[in-house]
């Protein structure tokens, strides 16, 4: 948790002084975004925490972590907190943002690259109160070209995922294309410009 010095710990086993803790839990994710934290806390957090009603957890949805939202392990891992999820993306990942939000619910809000502070705070605000439902900004990878996207990053040839998903050669590659117009950048910079959590 980031709004003391305690700094509880809320994963994988949550602090004790949690449960006795005054205030809301205000989490980010993955650790080690010290610039992200410090972001969020002296960004978004001070203009906006007399409208956030319940915990939340601020996940650094970029390029560095990229290999991490192919799978669904990091929504899994950040639903055991209880936590509001909301993704803060930059520009190549907005269309996954997009994805994961149109395909679960647990999803909370996401906060696009440009944004500028006072709209945040203005757009939590908005959502906490329930005066809008979030709408996706920008383009969003379909289910298929998000499962080519997957198994490609994993190292699969074309070949071998136009078998497995049953399509042609040219669909697979129309489908990558597609992916990478969306994410503006190769699959392969992607893959290179991200590590592991």
């Amino acid at each position: 948790c980031i709004t003391c010095p305690l700094n509880c710990e809320i994963k994988p086993t949550t602090s004790v002084r949690i449960a006795f803790c005054q205030s809301f839990c205000f989490s980010t994710w993955p650790e080690g975004s010290r610039y992200f934290a410090l972001g969020i806390t002296e960004g978004v957090l001070k203009k906006s925490h007399t409208w956030i009603y319940s915990g939340c957890v601020f996940v650094d949805f970029s390029i560095s972590y990229f290999r991490s939202y192919l799978s669904r392990l990091w929504l899994d891992t950040l639903i055991e907190t209880k936590l509001k999820i909301i993704l803060v993306c930059d520009r190549h990942l907005q269309a996954l943002a997009n994805y994961w939000f149109k395909n679960d619910d647990n999803i909370f809000l996401i906060l696009y690259p440009g944004e500028k502070i006072d709209a945040v705070a203005e757009k939590i605000k908005r959502k906490f109160l329930g005066h809008h439902a979030m709408s996706i900004r920008g383009e969003v990878l379909s289910r298929l070209e998000f499962n080519i996207l997957h198994d490609l990053s994993a190292g699969q040839d074309c070949v071998v995922v136009a078998e497995t998903f049953n399509l042609g050669i040219r669909s697979v590659y129309a489908a990558k294309q597609r992916v990478e117009k969306k994410m503006g950048a190769d699959i392969n910079d992607l893959f290179r410009y991200s590590y592991a959590v």
